[in-house]
């Protein structure tokens, strides 16, 4: 292991080699000389007017694009600004410096046409980037809510987000690993407010510069960031009604300056809702069948306090350094009621009452310090982070449950009253260096290290009530769960580029040791091993065609409390219990792509996955208590075919449609839990934006879900329609909008896994047909900086 991670960061001195040419140069506005942002520099053969290569000006207008050994000439484009084509250059072998002056476009700079221009879906190297903003996902909707609306998301039975069919993403914000993951980072993402979220960034398939896990992908949440310089900010509220009231309030603060970037935001949500669940199982038997039909309606109050602070410091022009900190605080009152009635060769004989009390507090804090630095000549950059998360929870849940005979209504047995206690205490540190070297104009490489510890502190208090009314420890069923862990991780990747293709390889070592130990019980489970991650990807670019080939290596290591050998109460007919056996799943991610006129992809990916990890449903016919838990079935693959194209109907009319077709198998090799079952899966989704006169817009999106079978599950569809209408006062400095969310009411998740003789139905439908009335005020005196709307956000930006 050693000896793997010393290779690839060996690479860090390998940095003394010469230097092809390059031309280099600032970009500002020719009235102002304010810098560029973003501005698209392609460079041009002059002999055969041929596309060779292009770059983006960075935040500060800097560009740099290796010389080819023909004369050339630049263009530069950006929307706002004419289009600005340079006199032809003589052919060098010396560096070259120019720098441009962008003209204003007095009928592009028009707000409405700016506003039509851009899409809502835009694709950008390995990312697919989905503006939230435009497509109106975020008002009214909390972080969680929002990424369930994007293309070929969903959220499942467990409230599990769902790309492609996969549970196993992993989720960033703003470039920086959100630490948290499970449960945990459901709660985290339902603390950030949806109207924050400026676009989340979709990596598919991963290179070796990015941790191995999610084999699924990477979502990147991008925040919102001022783009003026001075003191900015906004306040909003919003206020929604769907069978419950629900409003989000919040403040945030910008002050720009040459040096400093400073940002601090407070929000404070209140929610009231419903999450409808039905599970009907029927059990057959030589002697007898058995059907369970339960309904639950979990009823939760919560309200959201959240803050954060974040400064950036410019040392000099090559160096930048800053820190960042979000804490937020969750609590909700949680009341679940529900029934289960139960028949025997359908013959209705009995029922349960359940209810379920639960305070639910947790408070989690993440922080982050960084260091950024890039040369003159931007062919050498660094970047270095310090990242802590503490997540802590304290659950307090008393579940009584009432059993009645269907023909007296008379209880047949003693109620039975459980006291569930779930404290909970995470410390995750992590400190990581990257460093990127162009050793000439065909060859880069980047490479990295990062050791990340996680500290978790577990605990399942569980208490029977006795005839005295005493809550009694249960010692067979409580538990303390001591888990540690630490990963070691280094990558190198190589960039080539020849012609009009890009060449990249690299490779990834992660060594993780870990112990978990019940203080309970006194039994260890503890292992380590290496992995290494291969990452692979050809890109061809064309004048109007662009294409790629990718490959990674992924892992989906096993959640802690997968390892926990001890039992987590739900309710009388459901328990779940670890599995210390687990061993980590492996999936080899393939992918095509091809984009028109960077409007239309056209995907083809597949993804080979080994040690599946898989949920089993055991079923106990005596004590009718159904189990789950997670064992390593044998092997999946998934193939897919994925279509997203946008299309301006009209000048004010803008339609971006997305596509998948997907086809699923999955093959288990475990004792007394074998099949081999496949199935194709659909979705699609429609997304359409108007621009109106007077500052008026709208947006209608659309969705239809239908998910095949997946091992033993089958899906059924789903599909449902949302509006927003927008309305912007006094030269935009006041926004109202209006949304009306899933008005078909039927966004749901229906899922069936039959295996042997036991069949289980369940049916997971949210909070649908919300109407949400929400009023944004943008204040401050600053004077914009000439940076438009930015299609590519740079990970560099912390802040």
């Amino acid at each position: 292991m050693k000896t793997t991670i010393a290779f690839l960061l060996f690479f860090n001195i390998s940095l003394l080699f010469a230097q092809s040419p390059k031309i280099t140069g600032v970009v500002t506005t020719k009235k102002s000389t304010e810098k560029v942002a973003f501005a698209t520099v392609s460079l041009f053969d002059a002999n055969k007017n041929s596309f060779i290569s292009f770059t983006t000006t960075d935040e500060n207008g800097k560009y740099e694009i290796p010389l080819a050994s023909a004369a050339f000439y630049i263009k530069i484009e950006l929307l706002g600004y004419k289009t600005l084509q340079s006199k032809t250059f003589a052919s060098t072998t010396k560096n070259v410096t120019q720098n441009f002056d962008l003209e204003e476009d007095s009928v592009a700079l028009n707000e409405v046409v700016v506003l039509q221009k851009k899409s809502v879906i835009k694709l950008s190297r390995d990312k697919m980037i989905v503006d939230i903003d435009k497509a109106g996902f975020g008002n009214g909707n909390d972080g969680l809510e929002t990424l369930s609306k994007l293309p070929g998301v969903q959220l499942d039975k467990d409230d599990n987000v769902v790309f492609r069919g996969n549970a196993n993403l992993q989720i960033m914000i703003d470039g920086k690993p959100s630490l948290l993951s499970g449960e945990e980072l459901k709660q985290y993402l339902k603390s950030v407010d949806g109207a924050n979220i400026k676009s989340v960034e979709i990596i598919a398939n991963p290179s070796a510069k990015y941790d191995a896990s999610g084999s699924a992908g990477i979502f990147n949440i991008v925040l919102k960031k001022s783009a003026a310089t001075g003191l900015t900010g906004n306040a909003r509220t919003s206020v929604g009604y769907a069978e419950f009231i629900k409003s989000n309030n919040g403040l945030n603060l910008y002050n720009n300056t040459e040096k400093w970037n400073l940002k601090f935001g407070m929000n404070y949500g209140y929610v009231e809702s419903v999450n409808r669940r039905t599970i009907d199982q029927t059990v057959e038997t030589p002697t007898i069948t058995t059907t369970l039909q339960q309904k639950n309606d979990w009823l939760p109050v919560s309200n959201n306090y959240s803050g954060n602070f974040g400064a950036g410091y410019k040392i000099n022009k090559n160096a930048s350094m800053g820190a960042s900190a979000n804490y937020s605080l969750y609590k909700s009152d949680e009341f679940t009621k529900g029934r289960t009635n139960e028949f025997d060769d359908m013959v209705y004989k009995r029922y349960t009452i359940l209810n379920t009390q639960n305070d639910l507090v947790n408070n989690t804090l993440t922080g982050t310090v960084f260091y950024n630095f890039a040369s003159d000549s931007l062919d050498t950059k660094i970047d270095a982070q310090l990242n802590y998360a503490n997540y802590k929870n304290d659950s307090d849940r008393i579940t009584t449950n009432s059993y009645f005979t269907s023909d007296t209504n008379e209880m047949y047995r003693n109620t039975e009253d459980v006291k569930y206690q779930n404290p909970t205490n995470f410390n995750i540190i992590s400190a990581r260096v990257d460093f990127e070297k162009k050793i000439n104009d065909k060859f880069n490489f980047e490479t990295g290290s990062k050791l990340s510890y996680v500290n978790n502190d577990y605990t399942i208090i569980l208490k029977d009530r006795n005839d005295q009314g005493e809550y009694i420890t249960n010692t067979n069923r409580s538990n303390q769960l001591i888990y540690k862990e630490s990963i070691l991780s280094g990558y190198g990747i190589t960039n080539f580029t020849k012609g009009n293709f890009d060449i990249q390889a690299g490779l990834r070592a992660e060594y993780i040791n870990y112990n978990a130990t019940s203080l309970t019980s006194n039994n260890t489970n503890k292992d380590n091993y290496l992995s290494l991650f291969p990452s692979f990807s050809i890109n061809g670019n064309f004048k109007n065609d662009q294409f790629k080939f990718s490959y990674s290596r992924r892992i989906q290591r096993p959640r802690y409390l997968y390892l926990n050998p001890y039992f987590e109460y739900i309710d009388t007919y459901n328990v779940s219990v670890g599995n210390p056996n687990l061993t980590p799943q492996f999936t080899d991610a393939f992918e095509v792509v091809w984009i028109k006129k960077q409007k239309t992809s056209l995907s083809l990916f597949a993804n080979f996955s080994k040690d599946e990890m898989y949920q089993i449903i055991d079923y106990n016919t005596d004590t009718k208590i159904t189990t789950l838990s997670y064992d390593n079935i044998g092997k999946s693959k998934t193939i897919g075919l994925s279509l997203n194209t946008s299309i301006t109907v009209k000048k004010w009319w803008e339609a971006q449609l997305s596509s998948e077709l997907t086809y699923g198998q999955a093959t288990s090799d475990l004792e007394g839990y074998k099949f081999n079952d496949s199935g194709v899966s659909f979705s699609g989704a429609l997304n359409q934006s108007f621009t109106l006169a007077k500052d008026w817009s709208a947006t209608w999106n659309s969705f239809y879900s239908q998910n095949g079978a997946y091992g033993n599950t089958t899906f059924k569809p789903n599909y449902d329609m949302s509006f927003t209408m927008r309305k912007d006062f006094f030269d935009k400095k006041i926004r109202l909008n209006l949304s009306a969310q899933n008005v078909l009411r039927k966004s749901q998740w229906i899922q069936s896994t039959k295996q042997d003789n036991v069949t289980t139905n369940w049916v997971n439908r949210w909070e649908t047909r919300k109407i949400t009335l929400s009023l944004t005020y943008n204040f401050g005196t600053a004077k914009k900086k000439e940076v438009k709307e930015a299609d590519l956000n740079e990970e560099q930006n912390r802040l």
